[in-house]
């Protein structure tokens, strides 16, 4: 399903892909292994000399271990005692539970009342604690157009400060588009701009989409960048001196009101 890219200049439909990353400080892939104290490697050479002698290295897995776990009584909620024996398969003798180590290789997820029957998802409804008290409240619908009008494009700096949760690229194979989407880019470069709408992806979480033009290696591109929340700065200092150069200060807000108000927020700045 494509997303609908509209501005005030374009309306256009566009493919989107979530953009990888590089790492900028490579490392080898690492894998975690530890010395086996039953078994030792002798090294000999063609003359039946004994050379060095070592433990063997055997390879080390992580997996998710069962630490605690109960059992309900569908339709009573009771929580029941169990009794659980272990077996040898090949000897069918009983191992004692000290022996014994629980790995979790599945698991699934189940939505219960508080007898422990089962409630199917179209029978359940969502309520928000709020200062005005709890209200039943529906989740989002996700988000598939990117609609930016003209007082939703802002300088550029209004993204610093934001933590960019992921990264998306928007493009077309379509010539027309690919005009169209080269104009508004160069549009916005020109005039330094970025524009700023919401998103959501479904469920009970909004956030921002910040869409960048930009240039690389002479070609164009346009950037969704998506953003829920910022650092809190808790530890702001005096500077010590007179600063000669002005410094430029960042944008930044204290919560994540409406679009409209960050928009308002970066234009005042700019002034």
């Amino acid at each position: 399903m494509p997303w609908k890219f509209v501005t005030p200049n374009i309306e256009v439909e566009v493919s989107y892909k979530k953009a990888p990353n590089k790492l900028l400080a490579p490392k080898p892939p690492i894998s975690m292994r530890t010395w086996d104290p039953d078994r030792l490697v002798v090294e000999v050479d063609e003359n039946g000399f004994i050379g060095e002698i070592y433990r063997k290295l055997t390879p080390v897995t992580s997996v998710r271990v069962v630490k605690d776990r109960k059992f309900l009584w569908k339709g009573k909620g009771k929580t029941l005692a169990t009794e659980t024996r272990y077996v040898d398969p090949e000897t069918g003798e009983e191992v004692p539970s000290s022996e014994v180590l629980e790995i979790l290789e599945h698991y699934g997820y189940m939505n219960l009342d508080d007898k422990a029957n089962e409630v199917e998802k179209e029978m359940i409804y969502h309520f928000a604690e709020t200062l005005e008290g709890v209200k039943m409240v529906r989740p989002f619908e996700r988000s598939k157009v990117l609609h930016i009008p003209e007082e939703n494009w802002v300088p550029a700096v209004s993204i610093e400060g934001y933590l960019i949760k992921s990264v998306y690229e928007i493009f077309s194979d379509k010539k027309d588009v690919v005009r169209m989407l080269f104009e508004e880019a160069e549009k916005r470069l020109k005039q330094d701009q970025i524009g700023i709408t919401g998103w959501s992806w479904g469920g009970f979480n909004q956030c921002y989409a910040f869409a960048v033009p930009y240039i690389a290696e002479g070609k164009f591109g346009w950037l969704v960048k998506f953003t829920e929340e910022k650092p809190m700065l808790l530890h702001k200092q005096d500077i010590p001196a007179k600063v000669k150069i002005p410094i430029k200060e960042v944008p930044t807000l204290k919560t994540l009101p409406p679009v409209q108000a960050l928009v308002v927020a970066a234009k005042s700045r700019k002034k």
